[in-house]
């Protein structure tokens, strides 16, 4: 009889992850309350998110670590792939197996759906979406970013670390208007080019040299922040 109940909590609490990423991701973080997202998950109890969850922000956190887990684990088998090959310097390699996870996420209306909440969650002021992402504990967004860290030696680690944000903000983004496509789920031609161009685009972005006219504003940046 206990093992029913436990079972029927860990469903609710999948319901209602599922619910708070499809509203979230159609009416943004803030345009949604806690009750909509209580009767789309089929609750009656009012209170069930806050007895799952606590708060809104450890929902997004739950809606984050619900779909990057899966992610994550694919990425790994890619940088053991990218390792194996001895590929670990090769950037468009590391790029591949860093994003195409994410990126695989278009072949399904939920992942299209995570796509979309992690756009929102993006455009809104509260949440730090690269820094959590950046900051993960799972194994393959480490590895990656080591990887990606190595590759950008060359750089000023302030010019570093804002190409790394860049770098989340440029690919949730992309992917997020290109599940607005017609077909985007279906068209496969279309959406390998689009991603080949994507990860093309980014290491081309990764390997921009810096300019003078960037270097002089760091430079600026970095005294004004020593004054203060």
């Amino acid at each position: 009889m206990q093992q029913k109940d436990t079972t029927r909590r860990g469903d609710t609490r999948e319901r209602l992850i599922l619910a708070a990423e499809k509203l979230f991701g159609e009416h943004g973080i803030h345009g949604v309350t806690l009750k909509q997202i209580n009767e789309a998950a089929g609750q009656r109890n009012e209170s069930a998110l806050h007895y799952h969850f606590g708060s809104k922000a450890s929902l997004l956190a739950a809606i984050f670590e619900h779909r990057v887990r899966v992610i994550d684990e694919r990425r790994v088998a890619y940088l053991d792939e990218v390792m194996r090959k001895g590929e670990e310097h090769d950037l468009r390699a590391v790029v591949i197996a860093t994003f195409l996870p994410m990126a695989e996420l278009l072949d399904t209306e939920e992942g299209v759906r995570f796509v979309r909440f992690l756009a929102q969650a993006l455009n809104d002021p509260e949440i730090d979406l690269p820094s959590l992402a950046l900051r993960s504990e799972f194994a393959g967004i480490r590895h990656t970013a080591s990887l990606l860290t190595a590759s950008l030696g060359d750089l000023p680690p302030e010019i570093a670390i804002q190409r790394q944000r860049f770098l989340v903000e440029m690919i949730v983004s992309s992917l997020a208007i290109w599940t607005r496509h017609h077909g985007a789920a279906s068209d496969v031609a279309a959406r390998t080019l689009f991603l080949a161009n994507l990860f093309d685009s980014i290491v081309g972005f990764l390997t921009a040299p810096v300019s003078a006219e960037t270097l002089n504003a760091l430079k600026r940046a970095t005294k004004k922040k020593d004054r203060k």
